[in-house]
């Protein structure tokens, strides 16, 4: 599946990290997993070389995952930034999109965990694109034609629009995320932007400059 990934796991619980190496081998990632429980020890090891994907739960006593997100957008804003949370709270969930994350998964529904990274790498992919186009003459057209193997890997992934915060169905249609909540209890969604808000040109809220 690509080049190997570097992940870091912020978890206060050794078997909760367990299940989540546990899945991402089932699912066929190749990666390298560090389990960090501290500020300290999660500075250390983003500092050297920014990971490719962080997945943290919210609330661990010694290091909340809010303050884990906002280092991360400070120090490497293009990281992909996943909870994986214990808890279903629709107001939770608001707030974690609020702060910039990428996506959450519930821990009681790990196999999310897969098409919400392959949705946070297809995004990155999509930047990193974009970014190459921005400095040619004449941008590769086909190539924006041509949807990568990810982008295909999540099509029928729940999509919230990082900057209006609606959520695209299973219908295609987009609604309000209080409204897609209270009727898809503890349903996975991840950043992505509805058509009305593309066509505004604005970066998405998970990757501030």
């Amino acid at each position: 599946m690509g080049k190997e990934l570097k992940i870091l796991i912020i978890e206060d619980d050794p078997a909760d990290a367990d299940r989540l190496v546990h899945e991402l081998e089932r699912q066929g990632f190749a990666f390298q997993g560090c389990r960090v429980e501290t500020r300290e020890d999660f500075l250390r090891q983003l500092e050297p070389q920014p990971p490719d994907l962080v997945l943290s739960d919210h609330g661990i006593p010694a290091f909340s995952g809010f303050a884990a997100l906002e280092l991360v957008q400070e120090k490497c804003p293009q990281v992909p930034f996943v909870f994986v949370t214990g808890y279903y709270d629709q107001g939770l969930m608001v707030e974690m999109f609020d702060s910039g994350a990428t996506g959450y998964v519930y821990k009681n529904r790990l196999a999310d965990l897969g098409p919400v990274i392959r949705q946070a790498q297809e995004e990155v992919r999509q930047r990193q694109q974009s970014r190459l186009e921005e400095n040619r003459d004449e941008p590769d057209a086909e190539a924006q034609r041509t949807p990568s193997k990810e982008a295909k890997a999540v099509k029928d992934l729940r999509l919230i629009c990082s900057q209006c915060k609606k959520v695209r169905d299973e219908r295609g249609e987009w609604q309000h995320i209080d409204v897609y909540l209270r009727e898809h209890q503890q349903a996975t969604v991840t950043l992505a932007l509805c058509p009305a808000c593309a066509r505004l040109d604005r970066p998405p809220l998970d990757y501030r400059p």
